[in-house]
Parts: structure tokens; C-alpha cells; sequence
């Protein structure tokens, strides 16, 4: 087999059939591999995590090229973690899991931590774990991935649906306390919005439980601490557009209380329990687990690699006049996504695909409007309104950062 810079097929045993009969040789993946994209109107590349329209795949087969919104970065070091582990045949949970479990936790300075199958998951039992009832209200953004409340729903509690802060784009704990009246929530999902760190202060300070969701801000620093450390429970994903990946669905849950980490893992897994229990099956097997491991080894290198491409647009659009999203004070962030006010976001939205750069809104449906939340969402609407979020990860090639510029600037607001 030729060499392959990303994580390709196993090879095969010459003249070994393949499913479906016939015999037919391997085909390489390659690091930048992108499927053939449908060119229904609207539709979404869940590969990529790119809007691919019929405009943008008219750019596609134009010749030009399509510069994805999202594409995970793999390398040689995550194809040989998961060579060993296959080469081993020991795909549950095991030393790999373990290892990646040290990890997270040594990351989020937290007691423990626990890998997982999702990040939904994750979330879904830092609820239960903190004892959150039928009866309990958990305040969460609107402005935020549905994730977020079907977690809710699976603990069983009450989502409350809030606004954010316009200037943050994090949950807003006036709003929440506005909103809760007399039935105030027992928790809140404190999102760490496009890897800016949100306050936990005011949350902590109004007596409620809170789960950090660091799904985009693994790395990033609130205050003196790293996201996770403030919460009763932090919680991660390492889905394939994230700032680490596991190769596909993936999570953690990390806590200073190492109890309830205990607690979570014991309701992650069936096998050898002497109690009965509402459990699932979700713990992480070791072939994700080796690839997360790869990836949160160069976790600093990727921060690096983003914080410049950031750079560069900062400096490529200071003419342009274009606002961003700003991080609270004593706040360190990781550029997970690079996010941009416009007047309309959805017609320069529309203008980027049609020339071929990916862009998108940065959160695909308001949660208020999924779930039907009564009242106004002022900020969370502007939100949707203005933001556009632009290609931003360690595998863009300078040829696609510079192009990334030059459609921005041709098509400025």
C-alpha cells in the first residue's frame, strides 16, 4: 500500500474477498478526504460539518473547490494507536480508556473522569448523578446545540430555556432568575460557548448546581483554572469537528468529586453489577480511546495552529470592520470557532457558499424555538441574526486560510 498521510484502511490479505464478494482492493483515505456532496438545497455534510447547498457544490465541481467549514485533523500518530489496539484485538474499555480517562482528568484539574460514548451522554449522567429529579428545573442557553436539551429530557428534569449574554454569548443567570420566578432551577448547563470560558460565579453564587459544558473549550483557562474545574461536574466531546477527536461519537465527564465520576461510570456499563439501576451502555471502547489519547497529546499543537489562522483573519479583516465575540475578563479562550457579526448573516452566508467557503450559523437552531420556550429571546435572536461562523482548524492549509480571506473581503458586509 502506498503511504497515507491520515487514518486509512487496514491492509488486506492479497486475494481476500470482500463483503459482498468479488475482490477488490483497498482504497486509501487521505487526511483531506471530502465524500461527493449532495447538492440538495440545505442539505448538511455531517463529515465535515459544512451547509452544503446547491451553490456550494456548484463550486465544488466548478474547479475551485469547497473550503469545509469543519475537517478533523489525523495523522500518523492516531493511525498507529489505533493499529496497536486492533493489532491487540482489545476493543472494550481497557488500558486505552484508562489512559485517556488520566488525561481528561489531569486536563480539567479535576479528582476522576470518565470516558464515554458522547458527550450527550456525559451530560445526561452529570445530571443524574447530582440527583436531579422529575421535579428539579435545569436552566440551560438557548443559544446552544439541541444536545444540550435532549440531555435534559434523558435525566428526566425540567429543561428551563434562557437567553445568553449578547456580549458573551453565555447563559445569562439574571435571565435565568427572571425566567425561574418562583420555581428556581436546581443546575445549569454553564455552556463554554466557541471556546470562550463563561463565568461560573454568578451561578454558583445563586445556589445552583452547575455543569460546565466544555465541548468547545477543552483547554481553555477561566480565571486561574482550567473549564471543568469550577462546576460540580465538567463535561467533554470528542466528536470529529471538536477540538480533539476519539474517530466518531465521543465524550468524558470529569469532576473534583470523585464520587460522582464513580457513580457515572457504574451507570455507563452493564457487566458484573450486584445492583439493580436505570444503566446504559456507554462507556468508551479502547479503539476510540486510542485515537482521543493520540489527539489530546497534541491538543497543544492544534491550539497553536488555530490561534494563528485566527491571527491572520484578525489582522486580514481589522479594515473590514468586523466584530467579534468577546471573553470575560482573566479569561483565556481557545479559538474553537472564529465567529464574526454581520448586518444579515444569512445572505453573506449564502455569498460565501456560492464562492466556495463553507461558512455557516454557528448554532443551527435556536433552543426556544425547538422547544416551543415561551417569552422573548432578544439576545439569542440577534445572535442568530448577525453571527457567521468561518472555517477555523489545525488542518486548513494556508492556501485555504488565504482564500478564506480573500472571499471574506470580496464579499464584505
Amino acid at each position: 500500500m502506498r503511504d497515507r498521510p491520515g487514518l486509512g484502511p487496514l491492509p488486506r490479505r492479497p486475494g481476500a474477498r470482500a463483503l459482498g464478494g468479488g475482490v477488490r482492493p483497498p482504497a486509501p483515505v487521505h487526511q483531506h478526504h471530502r465524500r461527493r456532496h449532495r447538492t440538495r438545497e440545505g442539505r448538511h455534510d455531517t463529515q465535515g460539518g459544512a451547509p452544503v447547498t446547491a451553490s456550494s457544490a456548484r463550486a465544488l465541481t466548478s474547479g475551485r473547490g469547497l473550503v469545509p467549514h469543519s475537517r478533523p485533523c489525523l495523522g500518523g500518530e492516531e493511525e498507529e494507536a489505533a493499529l496497536r489496539v486492533l493489532r491487540a484485538a482489545r476493543l472494550a474499555p481497557g488500558a486505552e480508556a484508562a489512559r485517556c480517562e488520566a488525561l481528561v482528568a489531569r486536563l480539567s484539574d479535576a479528582a476522576d473522569a470518565v470516558a464515554l460514548s458522547s458527550g450527550t451522554l456525559a451530560l445526561a449522567l452529570a445530571l443524574r448523578v447530582l440527583g436531579l429529579t422529575p421535579r428539579d428545573r435545569v436552566a440551560l442557553p438557548s443559544y446552544a446545540c439541541a444536545a444540550l436539551l435532549h440531555a435534559v429530557r434523558a435525566a428526566g428534569a425540567e429543561p428551563l430555556v434562557c437567553d445568553i449574554d449578547p456580549a458573551t454569548l453565555a447563559l445569562d443567570a439574571d435571565d435565568v432568575a427572571r425566567r425561574a420566578g418562583s420555581h428556581p432551577p436546581r443546575a445549569a448547563i454553564l455552556v463554554h460557548p466557541f471556546g470562550l470560558p463563561a463565568r461560573v460565579e454568578p451561578f454558583r453564587a445563586r445556589g445552583w448546581l452547575v455543569v460546565e459544558d466544555c465541548a468547545q473549550a477543552l483547554g481553555a483557562i477561566s480565571v486561574d483554572r482550567p473549564v471543568g474545574a469550577r462546576g460540580d461536574a465538567g463535561v467533554f466531546s470528542f466528536g470529529p469537528t471538536k477540538m480533539v477527536t476519539c474517530g466518531g461519537p465521543g465524550g468524558a465527564l470529569a469532576s473534583s468529586q470523585a464520587s460522582l465520576v464513580r457513580a457515572a461510570r457504574d451507570l455507563a456499563g452493564h457487566d458484573e453489577k450486584e445492583r439493580d439501576a436505570a444503566r446504559v451502555n456507554g462507556l468508551m471502547g479502547d479503539l476510540h480511546a486510542a485515537i482521543a489519547c493520540a489527539q489530546l497529546g497534541r491538543l497543544r499543537e492544534f491550539v497553536a495552529r488555530r490561534a494563528a489562522i485566527a491571527a491572520s483573519y484578525d489582522q486580514a479583516f481589522a479594515p473590514l470592520g468586523l466584530r467579534r465575540p468577546a471573553a470575560p475578563d482573566g479569561a483565556r479562550p481557545v479559538p474553537y470557532r472564529y465567529l464574526v457579526r454581520v448586518p444579515e448573516a444569512e445572505a453573506f452566508i449564502a455569498r460565501l457558499n456560492r464562492r466556495g467557503v463553507a461558512a455557516r450559523h454557528p448554532v443551527f437552531l435556536p433552543l426556544h424555538r425547538l422547544a416551543s420556550s415561551p417569552g422573548s429571546f432578544p439576545a439569542t435572536e440577534g445572535a442568530r441574526k448577525e453571527l457567521v461562523s468561518l472555517p477555523l482548524y489545525p488542518a486548513l492549509t494556508e492556501a485555504e486560510v488565504a482564500r478564506v480571506i480573500r472571499e471574506v473581503t470580496q464579499c464584505r458586509p
